[in-house]
């Protein structure tokens, strides 16, 4: 865990957020590092997209949506073909009639930030990103998930305690 009870500086009377980070070397190994303890969960996704396949990420999206994923950010080269690949394993999901039951009023938010930097988007993940209704009440863990590079790994350790406490 790397902050406990986060308050949004946005929204205050919001959920308070868990954040946690989970590092992997490849997308492939992103569902077995994340284990969420709430009900739903809130993913920031740092990852180069470029030239990726689309259908190990596909699988990847709807293991996650299965596990309870509710708001997706994705960041990082080519984050915009990734935050598609999310809403087609959303839309996806949605046809076959696998959204659960309890979120009728709820929609899975996706977000990309291809203009910001990685501490720009980890201060709108921790104060501006929120579930919606359907999900909001048990949406309590936000993940922060690096793959296959270090130095964001490390950009994100050194930044999330001014992100949270701080202004941008």
């Amino acid at each position: 865990m790397l902050w406990d009870r986060a308050i949004s500086q946005v929204l205050p009377a919001g959920p308070a957020k868990t954040i946690y980070l989970a590092t992997c070397s490849s997308i492939s190994d992103l569902t077995n590092e994340i284990g969420p303890v709430s009900k739903y969960f809130g993913l920031l996704l740092a990852l180069d997209t470029t030239g990726r396949a689309v259908s190990p990420i596909f699988d990847v999206a709807t293991q996650l949506l299965a596990n309870g994923l509710a708001y997706l950010c994705a960041w990082g080269p080519d984050c915009e073909r990734l935050h598609d690949i999310f809403d087609e394993a959303i839309l996806g999901r949605e046809l076959d009639g696998n959204a659960s039951p309890e979120t009728s009023n709820g929609t899975v938010m996706t977000t990309w930030h291809s203009n910001e930097s990685l501490k720009e988007v980890l201060w709108y993940f921790v104060h501006s990103a929120f579930a919606t209704e359907g999900y909001e009440r048990e949406c309590k863990d936000w993940v922060i998930a690096t793959i296959g590079n270090a130095e964001w790994e490390q950009e994100v350790r050194r930044s999330i305690r001014g992100v949270v406490c701080d202004r941008p």
